[in-house]
């Protein structure tokens, strides 16, 4: 009974999942725009914006990473500790005239702000969901013989993942409702 019990132990360490999180760095950085109209301030965001041939009013830009280290004993090998990183880089307009604008501008403004923010925030919730999934791979790896064998796996599905969060993004964008500063 002793022993039984020992080998069940013994078992169940062995094929323990590796223990990790997704550890998320958000920076965050702005635009100074200016205008007592929303003509004017459209106008700053036209020139202050511009990346190559596009306005570019919020983006967010997201940045995976992840360490994984393995442990072969005997013939199986399984993930020992990870690292899952995702860093996001939000960038978004600050309007720098708004306490000395009328309030049918602000309130222009306000709606407009609201609408763009929701949309990076769309952004930065495709993103995280694309780290969690690449936590769960991770924590769901089954042991392998070889610990080069199941690194290569897991990166290739961890890349599948990420690339098919870059699609859900450009569908994202297309498929959103246009918003203008109107």
């Amino acid at each position: 009974m002793i022993k039984t019990l020992f080998v069940a132990f013994i078992f169940m360490f062995s094929v323990q999942q590796a223990l990790a999180h997704v550890e998320l760095e958000v920076s965050s950085s702005t635009y100074e725009l200016r205008g007592l109209t929303l003509k004017a301030i459209h106008e700053d965001m036209d020139m202050k914006a511009q990346e190559g041939d596009e306005i570019v009013e919020g983006e967010t830009k997201d940045t995976f990473a992840f360490e994984l280290n393995f442990d072969q004993t005997g013939n199986v090998c399984r993930v020992s500790t990870d690292k899952i990183l995702l860093k996001l880089d939000i960038r978004l307009p600050r309007w720098a005239d708004e306490e000395n604008a009328n309030p049918s501008v602000r309130a222009g403004w306000n709606s407009y702000f609201g609408k763009l923010k929701a949309h990076e925030d769309g952004h930065k919730t495709i993103a995280v969901a694309a780290a969690h999934k690449i936590n769960e791979l991770v924590h769901s790896a089954k042991g392998a013989r070889s610990c080069a064998a199941m690194e290569t796996s897991l990166r290739s599905s961890a890349k599948q993942i990420v690339e098919a969060a870059e699609r859900e993004q450009e569908q994202f964008d297309a498929s959103e409702a246009p918003f203008a500063l109107d």
